[in-house]
C-alpha cells in the first residue's frame, strides 16, 4: 500500500483570520446536517479565549484543536489532509502543553466513535468512568503520563512499587487484587530523605475505582496505603492534577513517615 505523504506545516495558536477559512471547509464537509460546524459557537469562543491551536500549511489552516486535550476537546482535520500527520501534530502539541501544566491524566470524549483508533495510536486507553462499559452512552479515552525524569539515571537505583486498588480494598474482608501495578526505578537522596522517580506515576480518577487507593513500597518498607486524595498520600508526594482527572507522583518524601 502506498504510504501517504505527510503535510509540511506548523502548529500555532489560532487567530481570528483563521476562522473564515475553517468555517468554509467545515460547512462544505458537513453531511446530513451533521459535523463540527454545529459546534461553531464553541470554536469561536475557543479562538477568542486563546484556547485553540491550528495546523497551518502554505494553503492555510488544515486542522484545529479547540480546548486542548480535555472533555471539551474539538479535534478536526480537513478531509483531504486526514492520515497525513495533521491530527497527530495537533495532539502531540496539546499533550506537551498539558504536561507543562502537570495535567498528568488526560481524558477525551471520542466523537465520532470512529476516532477511537486514532486516540489509541496516540497512547490513550479506555477510561472507565461509569463502571459497566456496556451501558456507557459515550466513549471516553484517557492518557496516563509517564514523563521521564532524565536526571534520575546511573548506578544505585532501587525499585519502587506503586499499586492502585479500588476503594473496596479498605473495607473488604476478601482479598482484593490491585487494578494496576506500577514499577519504577528511583534514586534515594540522603540529604533530602527523598526518592526521585525515574518517571512519573499517574493515577486516573475512574468511576469504576470510586476513590482509588494507592499502596507504595520500597526496599521492604511500606511507605503508604490509603486513598490517593487523602493527606497520607499527599504527605509522601502525590499531587492532584489541575484538571481534576487524577493524581501524579514524581518524588517520594520520606521525612513525613519517619523512614
Amino acid at each position: 500500500m502506498k504510504k501517504t505523504k505527510k503535510i509540511k506545516g506548523n502548529v500555532r495558536t489560532a487567530v481570528d483570520a483563521d476562522l473564515p477559512l475553517i468555517q468554509e471547509w467545515l460547512k462544505r464537509e458537513a453531511r446530513n446536517g451533521l459535523g463540527f460546524i454545529n459546534n461553531w459557537g464553541m470554536i469561536q469562543n475557543a479562538c477568542a479565549e486563546k484556547q485553540m491551536t491550528v495546523f497551518v500549511s502554505a494553503e492555510g489552516p488544515m486542522g484545529f484543536l479547540a480546548y486542548g486535550i480535555s472533555h471539551d476537546s474539538i479535534l478536526q482535520t480537513k478531509s483531504s489532509c486526514q492520515r497525513r500527520g495533521v491530527g497527530r501534530a495537533l495532539v502531540e502539541h496539546g499533550i506537551r502543553k498539558e504536561e507543562a501544566l502537570n495535567n498528568a491524566v488526560l481524558v477525551v470524549q471520542c466523537e465520532p466513535r470512529s476516532s477511537v483508533e486514532f486516540w489509541l495510536q496516540m497512547g490513550f486507553e479506555v477510561h472507565r468512568g461509569a463502571g459497566d462499559l456496556k451501558y456507557q452512552r459515550s466513549i471516553y479515552m484517557q492518557r496516563l503520563s509517564k514523563l521521564n525524569h532524565a536526571h534520575v539515571r546511573g548506578d544505585g537505583l532501587e525499585m519502587v512499587t506503586v499499586c492502585v486498588y479500588p476503594e473496596t480494598v479498605l473495607y473488604s474482608k476478601e482479598h482484593v487484587k490491585p487494578d494496576r501495578v506500577h514499577y519504577v526505578m528511583a534514586k534515594f537522596e540522603e540529604e533530602t530523605r527523598s526518592l526521585e522517580l525515574a518517571h512519573r506515576v499517574s493515577i486516573a480518577r475512574e468511576g469504576i475505582l470510586k476513590d482509588p487507593v494507592v499502596e507504595v513500597s520500597w526496599g521492604g518498607f511500606d511507605i503508604v496505603k490509603g486513598k490517593a486524595k487523602h493527606d497520607g498520600a499527599r504527605a509522601i508526594g502525590f499531587r492532584a492534577t489541575p484538571n481534576s482527572c487524577g493524581w501524579y507522583l514524581d518524588v517520594i518524601t520520606l521525612n513525613e513517615i519517619g523512614l
